[in-house]
């Protein structure tokens, strides 16, 4: 989906039958877009966006309330088995530590950015 003017028209438009959730890992106004498409705060969670979370009524709920030895214990079982499949979108030397931030303030990143010994 773009970004951009008309998003809200865009989304309607590719789902009219409505939009039951949203899962905003983004910020800047995405929590009152799903306002505007008639998503229920209780039904919208953000992981970034905390200030319009608490406006809304949207939950926060992140890893760091999920995450626990069992969870990551099934994980690495997932990793190993190779069923567990985590897309990378770049690869750095530690010594380019600056250009893997600067690629990932783009904001656009599609998978993990992972620094190199």
């Amino acid at each position: 989906m773009a970004y951009g003017d008309g998003q809200e028209d865009r989304i309607r438009a590719a789902a009219p039958q409505g939009v039951d959730a949203l899962i905003d890992a983004y910020g800047g106004g995405y929590l009152d877009l799903g306002i505007g498409l008639g998503v229920e705060p209780r039904r919208m969670n953000s992981v970034i966006d905390f200030a319009a979370a608490e406006r809304l009524g949207a939950l926060t709920v992140g890893s760091s309330q999920v995450i626990n030895a069992e969870v990551l214990a099934h994980l690495a079982v997932l990793a190993a088995s190779g069923e567990l499949d985590i897309p990378i979108a770049a690869t750095f030397p530690l010594a380019e530590v600056r250009a893997a931030y600067r690629q990932l303030a783009d904001r656009h990143t599609r998978g993990k950015i992972v620094l190199l010994p």
